[in-house]
């Protein structure tokens, strides 16, 4: 799926579930360096219509120990 930044395509997801650990859908996706800043809002193409994303820093879950 493409990933859309102002208009225009600046990457593509890699892989993207439903986490039922952290009870939202979460994706992979590779976009240049300089658009992946934290906090950065981007879309996602989902069966052609625009779908607001976020990024966020990994790991998404951290186990309690």
């Amino acid at each position: 799926m493409p990933v859309v930044q102002d208009g225009k395509q600046v990457g593509f997801v890699t892989s993207a579930a439903p986490s039922p650990t952290c009870g939202i859908n979460l994706g992979l996706a590779y976009v240049p360096t300089e658009q992946a800043k934290l906090g950065g809002r981007i879309q996602i193409e989902i069966r052609g219509r625009a779908v607001d994303a976020e990024i966020i820093p990994t790991p998404f879950y951290k186990r309690q120990k």
